[in-house]
């Protein structure tokens, strides 16, 4: 064993007094407030820590206590790691902080939100080989509440989540969509279960150039690819333990979900098949199915043996694949035998692929997965027992239904204005106005009686 001496030497102003320090590193697997790596005033303002440890290097960081409070740079910023070459008897460190990351405001006017925790700055992958920056998001009354135990949410590109510099592509502002949601649940004086919406949001972030890596199972012949099974198995059997362990949550599948955004949706799906053990709840925004056909093929290769509540979200003006994917996938989980009150779709006509269209409908997704379920019906059976054609000039729709029908009625559902209309039809051509509804996507429905013997989605 190795002897190190730390001496800290020089604290930033604002450093507040009484503040108790600590050494976070590999030597005590980034534990921000190990007693054992507790610093110990001199009484003239300096501090020391002695310490054992059989390391040749030593990579580690001051903080407050925890992560949200551990020492930046000069402008304010969080710090790299410190790194230490450890000789092979005694060891001397002579340190200074320059700033804490939670009390000095950087040039950008940026400050970590006060309910976003960097929750530890080097997680270890092991499935992976690699080290990952993880946040937390707690709900506003975490703290008043002792005893409270919350759901959890964990969502992929951790960098774009929160108020935060590193989101190149714009931030989802969760810190504040989990304030207006808070808000929202006080002021109508709710019961406290319904507070249970309030999760912790888990922030993991990318790993930049093993990004498209990690949230694929599959590999693609020009993006790569393949590392999504590691990764799930990284967020189920190594985060997940340490979140229950350092967090109050509610550990039970029941309690558990995952969303994502574009690749991050990919792998949010296959969580959602995967793993229904581990999550019993998952939105999947703009998935990239364009990735790789094995996506389809995985969601009916796996019958439900749990049910998943699954939604699922895209704009239109993504792209047209992205619309026609998102109502194949949708109708693939039905067929394999997901529950239709576990189902939801949304496709909005303004929405594009981008973090502001993701960051408007966390909200929804929330609300949805974690108990408010807005009407929604399933597909029924398709046969040949109705056509179509378009009458582009006069903008109508030309329907005809089969003899056997008794009884029909057509039944069009406006996705994009929660929008019906009816039309009782006759055993011939029959002309419908689409003039009102032909700028979005609809079910168009075909009932025998009071049966539902056809459906589905369309856009015009």
């Amino acid at each position: 064993m190795k002897t190190i001496t730390a001496h800290l030497h020089a604290l930033p102003p604002q450093t507040p007094p009484g503040a108790v320090l600590f050494l976070a590193g590999n030597v005590n697997d980034w534990q921000p407030n190990d007693e054992r790596f507790r610093f110990r005033p001199n009484g003239d303002g300096s501090f020391r820590l002695d310490f054992q440890a059989d390391l040749e290097t030593l990579e580690y960081k001051i903080t407050r206590g925890h992560w949200s409070a551990a020492e930046g740079d000069a402008e304010g910023k969080e710090a790299p790691n410190r790194v230490a070459k450890i000789g092979t008897t005694e060891n001397e460190l002579w340190l200074r902080v320059e700033s804490w990351t939670d009390l000095y405001e950087q040039a950008q006017g940026y400050k970590v939100p006060e309910n976003v925790l960097l929750l530890h700055p080097h997680f270890f992958m092991p499935q992976l080989g690699r080290h990952r920056r993880i946040w937390a998001c707690l709900p506003p009354d975490y703290w008043a509440n002792p005893t409270r135990r919350y759901p959890v949410v964990y969502m992929h590109d951790g960098q774009n989540l929160f108020d935060n510099p590193d989101a190149l592509f714009g931030s989802w502002g969760i810190d504040k969509a989990m304030n207006r949601l808070f808000l929202s649940e006080n002021t109508v004086n709710r019961e406290p279960s319904a507070v249970n919406r309030q999760p912790i949001i888990i922030g993991i972030e990318n790993g930049g150039e093993h990004r498209i890596g990690e949230y694929s199972p599959w590999n693609n012949a020009r993006h790569g690819g393949g590392e999504g099974s590691k990764y799930l198995d990284f967020v189920c059997d190594t985060l997940k333990p340490f979140v229950d362990e350092h967090l109050r949550t509610l550990p039970g599948r029941e309690h558990t979900a995952m969303m994502g955004s574009s690749m991050g949706g990919l792998i949010t799906l296959c969580a959602a098949i995967e793993k229904p053990d581990v999550f019993g709840m998952a939105g999947v925004f703009s998935p990239s199915l364009w990735f790789s056909k094995e996506a389809f093929q995985m969601v009916k290769n796996r019958k439900p043996v749990l049910p998943v509540k699954i939604l699922l979200m895209a704009g239109q003006q993504e792209s047209r694949n992205m619309v026609s994917e998102l109502l194949d996938l949708y109708e693939t989980l039905l067929e394999a035998g997901h529950d239709e009150e576990n189902l939801h779709y949304d496709l909005h006509s303004d929405g594009v692929h981008s973090e502001w269209f993701w960051a408007r409908e966390f909200e929804h997704a929330l609300r949805w997965l974690f108990g408010e379920k807005p009407g929604h019906e399933g597909d029924g059976v398709s046969g040949d027992l109705i056509k179509f054609k378009v009458d582009t000039a006069a903008k109508e729709l030309i329907v005809h239904v089969s003899p056997k029908i008794t009884e029909p009625r057509l039944e069009v559902r406006d996705y994009c204005h929660d929008r019906q209309f009816h039309h009782v039809l006759e055993h011939a051509d029959n002309r419908i106005s689409y003039a009102e509804w032909e700028n979005c996507i609809y079910s168009i429905r075909l009932h025998s009686g009071g049966d539902l013997v056809f459906s589905r989605r369309v856009n015009v």
